[in-house]
């Protein structure tokens, strides 16, 4: 499945937004498709193979999470991997979003080199799993956690509610998240503060507890990242990824 394979459908209810998107996407190769609405959301997915959807959470009649909802009682996030695109920055909806069922987020005004990197980030992850490699999610439940992209960083994570500390080292990293090996754990839906510090640099993050390992550690998916620790989290992103 590489872009030239992988079928897009870009659900949003402003015709200017969804067209600019569409187009830039079929640029970069891949085979874009539209829908205004949820329903044509539905039909469209029931009708064609869809390999990801970027989905508009502000829709009018049929919420986008009303739509996620649907869509996950028939798909699950490895089959139809879903990235939520909202205008609204806010931490109430990327938290909703993600625990409806979201595989990512983006906010407007779309960051088209974080869109694409995330697109193929959820594309990757589905390649594995359709040949039947194991992933993060999928592994043996004590099975030794083998990083995609090895990245070794101090980490601290604190739970935002409860101030709990957990320290640890990160096995992997993405623009989405990264893995942390810890002697403790959190559990599923806690949101916490991140910070990694590599190489005398540091990238602070609000993310959300997604995947538990025992004995192992936890999947972290970002919610929250600014502007200076985003452009050294893609710097360190793009480094591991030249290094394959």
């Amino acid at each position: 499945m590489n872009p030239q394979q992988s079928r897009l459908l870009v659900v949003d209810d402003n015709e200017m937004n969804r067209d600019m998107l569409a187009r830039r996407l079929a640029r970069s190769g891949y085979f874009v498709d539209v829908a205004e609405n949820a329903k044509q959301l539905v039909q469209r997915v029931k009708e064609s193979r869809m390999d990801l959807v970027l989905l508009d959470i502000e829709m009018p009649q049929i919420s986008g999470f009303d739509a996620l909802k649907a869509l996950r009682n028939d798909y699950s996030p490895s089959q139809l991997p879903i990235i939520m695109v909202t205008a609204r920055n806010q931490r109430e909806d990327i938290v909703r979003a993600l625990t409806l069922g979201a595989n990512d987020y983006l906010t407007k005004p779309v960051d088209f080199p974080v869109a694409l990197a995330r697109i193929e980030a959820q594309l990757s992850q589905k390649r594995s799993e359709s040949s039947g490699k194991p992933t993060i999610e999928t592994a043996p439940r004590y099975r030794r956690y083998t990083p995609r992209y090895p990245f070794a960083a101090d980490a601290e994570i604190v739970d935002l509610k409860s101030g709990t500390r957990v320290k640890g080292v990160s096995s992997d990293l993405s623009v989405a998240g990264c893995f942390v090996c810890t002697q403790e754990s959190m559990e599923i839906g806690t949101r916490v503060h991140l910070t990694l510090k590599h190489k005398n640099r540091a990238v602070m993050m609000v993310a959300l507890v997604r995947v538990l390992k025992p004995k192992i550690g936890m999947g972290l998916q970002a919610l929250e990242v600014d502007s200076i620790s985003n452009e050294t989290l893609l710097q360190w992103v793009d480094d591991l990824r030249k290094s394959r």
